[in-house]
Formats: C-alpha cells, structure tokens, sequence
C-alpha cells in the first residue's frame, strides 16, 4: 500500500479529535502535504476499503487454545436487546464478551465501568470508530472529483467510489443517531440533540455541538440517497462494497424509523424490483447457516459474526455456553416455523439446548473469517417487512397481509390465511421482525422505535442477570446473582455520550440516563 495510505489512517485515527478532542494547526498542513501523494482514485478505493468498512473476524484454535482476530464493530448491539441470557458459567466465554459488555449488558448509567461498577475506560470505543470512518469517507468524498480519467471507466469508477463513501457515512452516522441519540419523532426532532455532524474533510479547531436530530437524518439521507445516485447501475466488486439495493434499503429503513410510512413503502419496492429473492428454509438442513454471504437474500455485508461462536460448549459438556437464547424469544417461534429449529437448537455434542444457530459457529466452524455480519447485514426479508409495517400503518392491512403471506411461504412449514389488522397486525408484524432477524442487530433499534411510535406506542419491561463467583477448589461456582432491569420506556434506550468525550468537550453535552441498581440473590437462596 503507498505510504500516502498510512498518512490517511493517521488523519482518519486523529480526525476524531475535531469532533471530541483538541485539534493543532500544524496538523493539518503537513497531512495536507501527505494527502497531495493521492494520484488516482483506485489510491482512494483502497483506502475506503482498509478504513473505510467494518472488517470480518474469526476465532480459531491452536495449541489447545481458543484465539479470537476481532477488527473492532458493533456487537453492543446484541447485549442491551431481550435476545439473550447468561447461562450459570461463564466458563466458554470465547470472545470475552461476559465482562466487557457488563456495563452495556445491565444498561449502567455510565458505559466506561466494569462490573465492580469502577470506571476503567473504554466507552468512547464505538464513538470513535464510527467517527474516524467517518473521516475516511469525507476525505475520499473531498478527493474523489479531482482525480485523472483517461478513458470512461474512470469516470465511472469515480462516481462508483463516492457512491460508496457517501453509503459508508451514511451508515455510521445511522448507528450513532440510533446509539446517542433519542428515537426520531417528528414532533420534536428541530430542537432535540443528534450527534456532531462533520462533512469536512479538515482538521477544526473548534468547539463542536450535536446538530439537531432533524438535522442528523437530514444528513443520513442525503448521504443515502447520494449513494443511490452515484451507485445507479455500477457493478460493484462484491457484497462486501455498498451497491444501489443496500442504499436503498437503508432509505427504507430510515424512513421507517422516522414514521415516513410512504417513502419506507416507496424505498422497499425499489429494492424488491431489483431483488425480491428469498432463502427457501425448506431447503436448508439442520446446522447449516441460514444467512450466509452467497444466499441470494444477502444484498450487502461487513464485520463480523462473532457473538456466534459465545453459543459454543466445551468439548466435553462440564461447562455450558456463555449465553442462550432468551425464554421471551424462544417463546416466539410455533412448531410450524422452520426457524424454530434451524436458527435455535442444540450444542452439535447435543449437551446443551437454546443455542443460536443461524449463523452457525459451533467449534468444528472455527477457524475460517465469518463471511457475514451480525450488526450490518443487509438482506431482502428486510424489504418485505418494511414494506407490510408501513403498509399496515397507513391502514392498507389487506395489502399488508398479502406481502407477510408471500414471505412466510419460505419460512413455514404452512402458511395460513393471514386475515388481521389494526394493532394486533402491527403486534404481529413486531414479533416477525424479531423472529427473523434474531441477533442481526436489529432488535435494540426496533425496541426503541416501538417507544415513540404515535399510532402503536409499545415498550417493554427487560431483566438481565449478572453472575458473580468464586473458586471452591479447582471449581469456579456462582457466588451471588445481580439481576438489573429495564423499564418500559426507559431514558437507557439511548447511550451516554461517552465521558473522554464529554470532558474534552463540555458542548457536546450528555444524555439523561438513569442510575441502575441490582436486585442480588444469593445463589444458595
């Protein structure tokens, strides 16, 4: 890779200081000198891709032991949601998920504590990742115009590279509205908090302020539907790059959760007419993966799926996995649904149950990078259930039966007359999306959508339990139990902004959210 590369991540890594930090003149002339090393856009593309997207991971063995190669993402997507529970041990705890997820886990009022609720740090992670990808992407979208042509293909490669740069902005800035930011609603979206908005491509030295949250999903779809201009017809490498059917799915999602039911409707058909194939689970056989990059679902992928692999036992059964699948979840799926066995089930040594398995990564799976994600997989179930949500809320529940019934077909065994309407269609449609995207990431942005929903408002009491232990012997047993709770409509539905940032800069300010405290138990009660 040229060296103008390194300078770029190294802008990028510092960039987030102009929206969090401090920043230093000097600075910016000399990575202004460094990025004049750029001399055509495959130099920029390359850089998209290296700093630009979520990369894959994978955990392997070697010499008896369990080894994880993790490139960042956003599985604290998966921790906050009513998906899973802790098992008793925490003893095949492979990606260490069960302690550094404490703080998000049981919904702490501050996110940097570890679960002796000490602060150790680390809560600006997810902030500072999305803003220095964000960084990347301004700086390829500040460049992109100004490289050579030669020949036709350039020009088009161009407008293929800021079709992804805007894509990628697009996204991060989704994920941090949906992380700290409060859910949209139109009635107060001009005057409540977004997140900072940054579009230059320069260091500032200024004192930075969260836009508005109309603001902050003006830019998210301007950013869309740049992606969708620019990506119109080009024929992107793979799955792995943002194309014209992610972009607009994403405006379909966005748009949902704005309450837009129109343009949601619009935006799913767009992808539907481009791409309206569905998995056919009658197809798929016990323990192999129901998403997966070549299905013809999968419209667009990056990171990692990680969180699998914490549904594994040990080789011999002593210890179960660290997590299953929650009781309120399993609870969704009938005998009649082909993904009550094929996306839960069994350890593959048959000791333990209530295990996800949709993307399967029991041990004999390790080894290979996971080929999809779990926090940013684009697939077409998506635009059906867009599509029947928005229909049914502008009151055209016929129709929206009629798409749920064309969709079910791949997904039961038999599919009924679906004849409801009104909020027992919104209640069915809810609990569809979180059968169908069990642990995509989903689940913790629909929960909190669902509080501000003007026609259907819905929201839910979550308890977590956190286990606490010590040694008997060469046996590690449960000592005592803390269970924490969340309310119904709770302010923890939106994260803190973390604290390195708000010390740095006071303008940016922070999020009400509330004190939490445990309800403990013994475990000899």
């Amino acid at each position: 890779m040229k060296t103008f590369n390194k300078s770029i991540k190294y802008l990028a890594s510092a960039a987030i200081m102009a929206v969090g930090l401090t920043s230093c003149s000097d600075f910016l002339t000399e990575q202004s000198q460094d990025l004049a090393k750029v001399e055509s856009w495959r130099d920029l593309d390359e850089v998209l891709l290296g700093d630009g997207y979520m990369h894959s991971g994978r955990l392997y063995t070697a010499n008896s032991a369990s080894y994880v190669e993790l490139n960042s993402g956003l599985d604290v997507l998966h921790f906050m949601t009513d998906e899973i529970e802790l098992n008793t041990s925490a003893s095949n705890d492979y990606v260490n998920y069960v302690d550094e997820m404490f703080p998000f886990f049981t919904w702490q009022q501050d996110t940097g504590v570890d679960k002796e609720l000490r602060y150790t740090g680390g809560d600006a992670t997810y902030w500072n990742d999305l803003y220095s990808r964000i960084n990347v992407c301004n700086m390829v979208i500040a460049l992109i115009d100004e490289q050579p042509e030669t020949d036709i293909d350039d020009a088009t490669q161009k407008e293929r590279v800021k079709g992804e740069a805007h894509f990628l902005r697009g996204m991060c800035y989704f994920f941090l509205a949906n992380l700290y930011a409060q859910p949209y609603t139109s009635g107060d979206a001009s005057t409540a908090p977004g997140v900072p908005i940054k579009t230059t491509e320069f260091i500032e030295d200024t004192e930075f302020v969260r836009a508005t949250l109309e603001e902050t999903y003006a830019q998210i779809l301007s950013d869309f539907h740049d992606a969708s201009t620019f990506l119109a017809g080009k024929t992107v490498k793979s799955k792995y790059h943002g194309n014209e059917s992610a972009a607009n799915m994403m405006l379909s999602r966005v748009y949902l959760y704005m309450q837009d039911w129109d343009n949601a409707v619009a935006y799913a058909d767009k992808v539907l007419a481009s791409n309206s194939k569905l998995l056919d689970l009658h197809t798929v056989s016990a323990g192999s993966n129901s998403v997966y990059f070549t299905s013809p679902e999968t419209l667009f992928t990056m990171g990692h799926y990680l969180i699998a692999a914490n549904f594994a036992d040990d080789r011999y059964g002593d210890d179960p996995p660290a997590f299953k699948v929650s009781d309120c979840m399993q609870d969704l799926f009938d005998r009649n649904d082909l993904r009550s066995t094929l996306y839960i089930g069994d350890t593959e040594d048959g000791y333990y149950s209530n295990v996800f398995l949709k993307y399967n990564q029991q041990r004999s799976k390790w080894g290979g990078m996971t080929d999809v994600s779990s926090y940013c997989l684009l697939r077409t179930p998506e635009a059906y259930l867009n599509k029947a949500e928005a229909l049914a809320y502008k009151g055209q529940d016929a129709q929206a039966c009629e798409v749920l019934a064309s969709f079910l077909r791949y997904r039961m065994n038999s599919v009924s007359d679906i004849n409801m309407s009104g909020n027992a269609l919104i209640d069915f449609i809810r609990e569809e999306r979180a059968r169908e995207f069990l642990l995509e990431g989903h689940r913790w942005f629909d929960l909190r959508r669902y509080t501000v929903c003007e026609k259907y408002p819905w929201s839910k009491v979550i308890d977590h339990s956190y286990n606490y232990y010590h040694q008997v012997g060469w046996r590690t047993v449960v000592d005592y139990i803390d269970t924490y709770r969340l309310e119904e409509y709770d302010q923890a539905y939106t994260l803190p902004i973390p604290r390195a940032i708000r010390e740095f800069q006071p303008s940016i300010g922070n999020n009400p959210r509330p004190a939490r405290k445990a309800n403990r138990v013994s475990a000899s009660e």
